[in-house]
């Protein structure tokens, strides 16, 4: 056998050492080549490979050729495909929607096409995050993503302005899938490996649910029972074209696809997906079972497929016979294409009273009967919605009886579970989105948890242990706001206790820094929050619910109510710098509270609607921490961004908020989303080395110290291990001044802070302009690149016009301008990384391109907007994995030293807080208005302006527009507001000069 070694995916998509391979074969002379080999599941026995042809993937493009099809000329599924749309699909690129959606749609249609982080799986979560942050044209779903985000209306909502959703890979609810056509229109496609998506039409929005197929693709559904067809597929004259599944297959003239549909009641060329033949062959084989007198498969458009029978004697159901009927469901299970697809817990009886329906011959009449149980199917699912797991001993006073039940629910549905440790991924196991719906539902009802846990926990959690320790904490909150327990059964009252009080006290425990969280310098991070208060409610209302809400907080974090000291010099392994978390213990944490100040500057500063109409200026006044004016309170926090970064602040304040909800009366507000390990800064270095990136220094490239805040050890600058280093593809790392001093010192002349807005009309312009730019080379930059190319260009232009006009400074060719932009890598760290880490995992993507053309009046925004696409594009796991070691192996911090530091220079780093997600930050509607969101968030940039060049992109404003803050000098000023292309965009709204 040969086995291939697959290299790694960024090597793969390097694109600078690869080759050139012309493709200069004609269409009919590779229409029998394979374009690629997919497989059957395997489940009925030795997987078979399926050679996809060039012939079958060009059946893709010919759907363009076809002619309006059907009833009222429906128009070809691909009618509304344009040119230049986003598509984004949730299937993996191993299934053939995914390579349909991914490869072929985005190359034949020419598409634009969004991939989800590496190691993240598609989940309602990242939907949501997908649709704030990329302008997603096409969405392409598995069915149950469908279904989930039909009962998301909170992310439906976000999805509305895109153009479509196709569905395919299996049945959608009705139901489910039925709410989310109300808001944007559900695609409903059908299609097989063999023969890809054939003769697919666009019925009336109406009538979403149903199929309907052109003429050419040869399809005939031969009626089998009343109201019960079998889909099947016959060769015509169009086949080459239109009828893929003939390039697959070139010796057969007729395929039975074994798909049984029914028949839309007056629109006769509509058609429902039924179930398949295969549930017949099914049913036929449990009928074998001398007890049964017939049974049918139900549960179409359900998560889980339902087994109804009919025994020979009604009251014969001893726990001998169920289990013996059991043990012949589990051979048919075997037999069937889909594994596993009947469960115990989904097989239900007939009563005594609604015998089958039967003809004449004795045959089941399978319409009629499932008829005739329509109401007892749905209360059937209804009850395993709501009952599943009320009988399941569900012990929860220990971490180690949780896991034992988690993993023997989870092993209902996914055996190979019980051998498997806490630690092991399970999906990579085969758990699928029916056995995640199964286990939510017995944990639901088991534990009383109920909507408290979702499936969103175990995808966001997907080992045993995780989420385990997810069911522990949400439990604790459900207990403690309750005076009885979540299970009324015997269980280790003081064992409980004493494990909590065990965790509580690790989680005070104090803990040293890792080499990530060095990459920020120990400073403060002070953020603004802007709220409008309700009419009639105190201002001491707002107060004592803030205060206490905080305090809450720090039950939960306990880490947050820390301090950032200085490490012993006695500890093992100290270094000059090192920093520590000290946290109050147990029984000092009361110490620790009661930390906001009150202030009421009503008199002093203009109403929160004044504020509002000036546009919330940065320079308005100074804050200190819970500001009141008349109708709104300004919340000031300042956080350590050593310890944290952006996202890790984002995860502060959304606790905070959810904590005041909660205090508000609001009992579904218990942090469930927050995971218990969010705090270990540990967990970094544990998952570098347990998934194995550690590796020798010299096999690093050494352009990745480009994307790090510090300068190589001495040793190494002068020769040493980047000599040595492996020659790399990385671009060297710019050289500007090394700055030795921390804190730098504060300049004499100062920056003042400016505020511009570009409206959502400008935004578009400006979007507009730069897609149409030639430069782009085809290629769309996203708005952030567009933003920040646009931002960072008008900024040194500025510089520069100061420089040569009125300093009269020259400057040489190879003199360049130095873009920092703070990149988050927790998309390339690891998917074991809880998604709620709060520690720093920031590197510097780096950009530089000479002064001169940065600022000529021939270098577009387009250009360098797609200069900062490719710099992103160098990020990558193992250039991250790199970045860790590197840092781990400083022998000290005080060569910490970034471009933008100091003014008299033409560098500058821009924070990019366009997508920061202010709307997940909602502190209620008790004492707020707008729900508790904040109305804007600004950073404290002031606090910078005498030591450092920084540019802020402020969040994404609810109108669409863009706020741009920087600090200038006042001649600077003067040379940006003069600049036309910068004011051919944006405004200026407040300075402070």
């Amino acid at each position: 056998m040969n086995v291939l070694q697959l290299p790694q995916l960024d090597e793969l998509l390097d694109a600078v050492s690869t080759d050139p391979f012309p493709y200069t074969k004609k269409f009919d002379e590779a229409i029998n080549d394979p374009f690629c080999f997919l497989h059957t599941s395997g489940t009925t026995g030795v997987p078979k490979p399926i050679p996809w042809s060039h012939g079958l993937i060009g059946t893709m493009d010919a759907v363009r050729l076809l002619p309006p099809g059907g009833d009222g000329d429906l128009p070809p599924w691909t009618t509304d495909w344009k040119t230049g749309d986003t598509i984004y699909s949730s299937f993996p690129m191993s299934h053939g929607a995914g390579i349909i959606m991914n490869i072929l749609m985005p190359a034949l249609f020419n598409l634009h096409c969004v991939f989800g982080p590496a190691g993240v799986l598609p989940n309602i979560n990242l939907v949501d995050a997908l649709a704030v942050s990329t302008r997603i044209d096409i969405w392409s779903m598995v069915p149950s993503l469908v279904d989930e985000l039909g009962e998301t209306p909170a992310v439906l909502s976000k999805l509305k302005s895109s153009k479509f959703i196709c569905a395919s890979g299996g049945p959608v609810s009705p139901v489910s899938a039925g709410k989310v056509n109300e808001v944007i229109r559900v695609l409903n496609l059908t299609g097989t490996t063999e023969g890809l998506f054939m003769g697919n039409l666009i019925p009336p929005r109406e009538d979403w649910f149903w199929f309907c197929f052109h003429p050419y693709s040869g399809f005939e559904f031969k009626q089998v029972e009343p109201d019960t067809y079998e889909h099947w597929v016959h060769r015509n004259e169009h086949w080459p074209l239109f009828q893929g599944i003939f390039h697959t297959f070139p010796e057969k003239q007729s395929i039975n696809f074994k798909d049984l549909y029914v028949r839309h009641p007056t629109k006769p060329n509509l058609w429902a997906f039924k179930g398949r033949s295969d549930d017949l062959v099914t049913e036929a084989f449990i009928t074998t079972h001398p007890a049964i007198k017939g049974c049918l498969v139900f549960g179409t458009g359900k998560p889980q497929a339902g087994l109804l029978i009919e025994l020979k004697d009604p009251l014969q159901k001893t726990d001998e016979l169920l289990d013996s009927i059991w043990e012949t469901v589990q051979q048919a299970n075997s037999m069937s294409r889909h594994k596993n697809q009947l469960l115990r817990d989904f097989v239900a009886f007939a009563t005594p009273d609604k015998p089958f329906c039967r003809t004449d011959k004795g045959t089941v009449k399978r319409s009629a009967t499932l008829k005739l149980y329509a109401d007892y199917i749905e209360r059937f699912y209804r009850s395993r919605n709501d009952d599943l797991g009320g009988t399941f001993d569900f012990d929860m006073s220990s971490a180690h009886s949780i896991e034992d039940n988690v993993r023997k629910i989870l092993a209902a549905s996914l055996p190979d579970v019980q051998e498997d440790s806490a630690d092991t991924d399970l999906f990579a196991l085969g758990l699928d989105s029916l056995g995640v719906f199964a286990a939510i539902k017995t944990i639901r009802a088991a534990t009383g948890l109920g909507d408290q846990i979702g499936p969103r926990h175990i995808y966001a959690n997907p080992t045993i242990a995780r989420l385990s320790a997810i069911i522990a904490l949400l439990a604790a909150a459900a207990e403690s706001a309750s005076d009885t327990t979540l299970c009324e059964r015997p269980v280790d009252y003081v064992g409980a206790q004493i494990a909590r009080m065990i965790a509580q006290h690790k989680a005070r425990q104090s803990f040293s820094l890792n080499a990530f969280d060095y990459v920020n310098p120990n400073h403060g991070m002070g953020l603004v929050l802007y709220f409008p208060i309700r009419d009639g409610v105190s201002y001491e209302q707002v107060f004592a619910n803030l205060q206490a809400g905080l305090n809450r907080t720090f039950d939960l974090i306990p880490a947050l109510s820390g301090k950032m000291t200085d490490c012993s010099e006695q500890g093992i392994g100290y270094t000059k710098g090192d920093l520590c978390v000290t946290i109050p213990p147990l029984a000092k944490a009361d110490s620790a509270r009661n930390r906001l100040v009150y202030k009421d500057l009503s008199a002093v500063l203009p109403s929160f609607d004044d504020l509002r109409k000036g546009g919330f200026a940065p320079s308005a006044f100074s804050d200190t921490l819970a500001n009141f004016v008349s109708g709104g309170c300004i919340l000031a926090v300042d956080l350590n961004h050593c310890c944290l970064d952006g996202l890790g602040a984002m995860v502060a304040l959304k606790a905070w908020a959810e904590n005041c909800r909660y205090l508000q009366g609001d009992q579904s507000a218990t942090c469930g989303w927050y995971d218990p390990e969010s705090f270990n800064h540990s967990l970094p270095e544990i998952l570098h080395r347990q998934e194995g990136w550690a590796r020798p220094l010299h096999e690093i490239d050494p352009g990745t110290w480009g994307f790090l805040p510090f300068f190589p050890p001495e040793d190494e600058e002068t020769n040493p291990r980047c000599e040595k280093a492996t020659e790399g593809s990385l671009p060297a790392r710019p050289i500007f001044p090394l700055h030795p001093v921390w804190p730098l010192p504060r300049a004499e002349r100062c920056l003042k802070t400016t505020m511009f807005l570009v409206t959502p009309e400008k935004l578009e312009l400006l979007q507009q302009d730069v897609i149409a730019d030639p430069a782009t080379n085809g290629i769309t930059p996203s708005i952030s690149d567009i933003v920040q190319a646009f931002f960072w260009r008008a900024a040194i232009k500025a510089r520069y016009r100061v420089a040569t006009e009125i300093r009269k400074q020259k400057f040489s060719p190879d003199a360049v301008s130095i873009l920092e932009l703070p990149t988050d890598t927790r998309p390339h760290f690891s998917s074991r990384l809880p998604p709620t880490y709060m520690g720093s995992m920031l590197i510097l993507n780096r950009t530089s391109m000479p002064i001169e053309t940065l600022c000529s009046a021939e270098t577009s925004i387009a250009k360098v907007a797609l200069l900062l696409r490719q710099s992103a594009a160098r990020i990558t796991p193992s250039l991250v994995h790199d970045a860790f070691t590197l840092l781990q192996s400083l022998p000290g911090h005080r060569r910490f030293s970034t471009a933008n530091m100091g003014l008299e220079h033409m560098h500058a780093m821009i924070s990019n807080m366009l997508l920061f997600p202010t709307s997940e930050i909602g502190f209620g509607d008790a004492f707020f208005a707008n729900g508790g969101v904040p109305e804007t968030m600004r950073p404290q940039l002031e606090r910078g302006n005498g030591r450092f060049r920084f540019l802020a992109v402020f969040p994404l404003r609810k109108d669409g527009g863009v706020e741009l803050v920087l600090g200038t000098h006042r001649e600077e000023l003067e040379m940006l507001v003069t600049d036309e292309e910068f004011t051919r965009y944006a405004r200026m709204v407040d300075t402070c000069c």
